[in-house]
């Protein structure tokens, strides 16, 4: 392949970062700058890493049809997103593809890629007047009828673009805990650390990158609040998505398994961090994601539970909120969502039982009677 995604770190302290570099080794100058500035908006190195992929191919089409991507029409774009659905023997110039054979990609990973190149083409349309944002200047529904809607006229040209390309996928609902299960979790730990790690995981809602790079001052046992900090200096690589953070009241019980961590496995070690390695080398060394992962794996052995993974607790906590009737706009401050819209389409998994609990609150419909 003519291009390829090249890792990047501009010290040894600095932080990762990810660029799509050619034949010649070097950067992709339009690439690169967009890639630059999502890491300088506080963009994580993963997502990051997601966008170079998915430009990469991008890029190699381009190459391969000769296409300028500032000269784009929707429908040559249009045929990019065919491109992708072939298998990758097939996706060099030339090659026809009969009728029939499979989609190489899943239409939830092209609605990610599509993603990608909406955000790359408003980030340049916003620099060049000359760049059209092909898929959309504007997030929303598109306009029926001849309605205009009132803020029209600050678009370029005096119109709200909206894109024709459109990739549907069904989602699948997150997989969640219950109480019993994340019981026997807890019971299966051997470590007072890991217990504590999972009850804060299921009461807090904290994704597992926020709950690594916690601080013993981020924990405010006399409030009972949980501060998700964000930081660009975690030796662990650890950090909050988007570096937006946000507080979370809990539980004093919580505060009741810290103390006793603290108090017999944590002892006087001189660590910053809450969740250390206190049993193996490095001691002292704040927890990876790999030390997690392999912590996963051995209660998933040890419980059967399969489905358990550090967000599951936190769908569990999003949908034990939900199903309370805590506002959604509530529910995505204590996520830390970017809007109660990511919210709403997240954890739209309630099932027939929750609707029929609003219902009946709502004087709709009696028990068991049909509504009138």
């Amino acid at each position: 392949m003519s291009f390829a995604v090249q890792r990047l770190r501009l010290s040894e302290d600095g932080p990762l970062s990810y660029t799509v570099v050619g034949v010649d080794g070097l950067p992709v100058d339009a690439v690169e700058d967009f890639l630059a500035y999502r890491a300088a908006t506080g963009a994580s190195p993963h997502t990051v890493q997601g966008y170079a992929h998915d430009l990469r191919d991008f890029c190699v089409w381009l190459e391969q049809t000769g296409l300028d991507f500032r000269r784009l029409r929707l429908e040559a774009l249009a045929q990019f997103f065919d491109w992708l659905r072939r298998p990758k023997p097939t996706r060099a110039a030339g090659v026809f593809v009969l009728p029939g054979v499979g989609q190489a990609l899943e239409n939830t990973t092209l609605q990610r890629k599509r993603a990608a190149l909406a955000s790359f083409y408003r980030f340049h349309a916003r620099r060049d007047e000359s760049v059209p944002a092909l898929l959309g200047n504007l997030l929303g529904r598109q306009p029926t009828g001849p309605y205009t809607p009132m803020l029209a006229h600050t678009q370029r040209g005096g119109e709200v673009e909206y894109s024709p390309i459109r990739i549907h996928a069904h989602r699948k609902p997150p997989r969640t805990l219950t109480d019993d299960e994340v019981q026997r979790l807890m019971n299966a730990c051997n470590r007072r650390r890991d217990r504590f790690l999972i009850a804060l995981l299921d009461e807090a809602g904290l994704r597992i990158s926020e709950a690594l790079g916690l601080r013993h001052c981020d924990l405010d046992l006399r409030k009972g609040e949980v501060h998700v900090v964000p930081r660009g200096d975690n030796a662990n690589r650890a950090r909050v998505k988007g570096m937006k953070g946000r507080t979370v009241p809990v539980r004093p019980e919580l505060f009741d398994r810290y103390a006793a961590y603290m108090e017999i496995e944590y002892g006087a070690l001189d660590c910053d961090f809450v969740f250390t390695n206190l049993f193996r080398a490095p001691i002292g060394s704040p927890m990876t994601r790999a030390n997690v992962n392999e912590l996963v794996e051995r209660l998933q052995k040890r419980t059967g539970i399969a489905h358990f993974s550090p967000h599951a607790c936190r769908h569990s906590y999003a949908t034990r909120l939900l199903r309370a009737e805590v506002r959604i706009e509530v529910v995505a401050e204590l996520l830390g969502h970017a809007s109660p819209q990511v919210t709403a389409e997240t954890y739209c998994h309630l099932d027939v039982e929750d609707h029929r609990r609003v219902l009946l609150s709502a004087g709709i419909i009696n028990d068991g009677a049909p509504a009138r």
